[in-house]
């Protein structure tokens, strides 16, 4: 029911362009949709199919972490911090891409000059790159994003860290060679999950 909700407060911005570009660019309420309720929709179909089991969602900064899962009395079964493995910033230059040119490299960064508050876009050729390449990137983004919520780990007591990758069309080895490549560090979160917004996959990493 969450990913379903999500999905369909998402579908408010289709129409018209600028509502569009709003959601591409991840303004407002979208971030959140994306970065988290759709990750975390994604996670509670997988591993909570249950209609006696709740998701509590903590908008902003009002917890540490940004949901739990309560059963139907209200008790606590799994407290949630959820982050992305992406490259922020590309995905901006991506997206600002698409909004202008309609099109855009999905492992390359588009041309451009200037600041994110004053950026000027050229169109960029997007250049064919091997699978090994992709997966030495996604393997890369997956122990970055672990890593910087790592460092905070006192925030974070007996929490799953949940984490969003987004790897459209990969063959099931493929993603398996990036899965293998992810060694947590001792004293850690509870437990680490990973689902794929362009799939239904999810990984028990620890």
């Amino acid at each position: 029911m969450a990913l379903k909700w999500a999905h369909s407060l998402l579908a408010r911005f289709h129409e018209p362009k600028e509502a569009i570009e709003f959601q591409r660019l991840k303004k407002g309420i979208t971030q959140e949709l994306h970065d988290e309720l759709i990750p975390l929709g994604k996670y509670a179909k997988s591993h909570y199919n249950n209609p006696e089991i709740y998701l509590r969602f903590y908008s902003g900064s009002e917890t540490s972490y940004d949901a739990e899962f309560v059963d139907k009395d209200e008790r606590l079964i799994e407290r949630v911090e959820v982050t992305m493995a992406i490259d922020g910033q590309q995905a901006r230059i991506q997206s600002e891409a698409i909004n202008k040119f309609g099109h855009s490299p999905v492992y390359q960064t588009p041309n451009y000059t200037g600041t994110s508050k004053n950026r000027s876009l050229g169109e960029t050729e997007s250049v064919t790159i091997s699978s090994d390449t992709i997966i030495e990137i996604q393997a890369e983004r997956l122990k970055s994003a672990y890593l910087k919520k790592h460092k905070n780990i006192h925030k974070y007591p007996n929490t799953t860290l949940l984490i969003g990758v987004d790897i459209p069309l990969f063959m099931e080895w493929e993603y398996q060679r990036i899965i293998e490549n992810f060694q947590p560090l001792n004293n850690t979160f509870q437990s680490i999950k990973c689902v794929n917004i362009s799939s239904e996959h999810c990984w028990h990493l620890k």
